[in-house]
């Protein structure tokens, strides 16, 4: 790392999901991954010691992820019940997601 910036390395993996989250974006891979890293490291109210909370660990321990699972269960059931959101209305608030409003 020089005082100019940094060189980052991904490995293959990593590097295709964010070529093909770039491209669904309309962004340059460097646009997207910057936009990205800003965001997390600029989110009002986190702190520099703080670890920015993802969601649930998905390993369906502790209080937090019951209650994400809970909460994930209920929003399934409603979607069943009326027959959830048709897909051009997530695909248009996908299309910003994320994006400063």
């Amino acid at each position: 790392m020089g005082d100019d910036g940094m060189i980052l390395e991904l490995d293959a993996a990593l590097t295709q999901s964010l070529l093909a989250r770039a491209k669904a974006a309309g962004q340059t891979v460097e646009e997207y991954a910057l936009d990205i890293l800003r965001r997390a490291v600029e989110e009002p109210g986190l702190q520099d010691n703080e670890a920015q909370w993802t969601g649930a660990r998905g390993d369906g321990s502790g209080e937090r992820d019951a209650a994400y699972w809970r909460e994930l269960e209920a929003i399934c059931d409603e979607a069943d019940q009326t027959g959830g959101i048709p897909w051009e209305q997530v695909e248009a608030r996908l299309l910003n997601f994320g994006q400063k409003r």
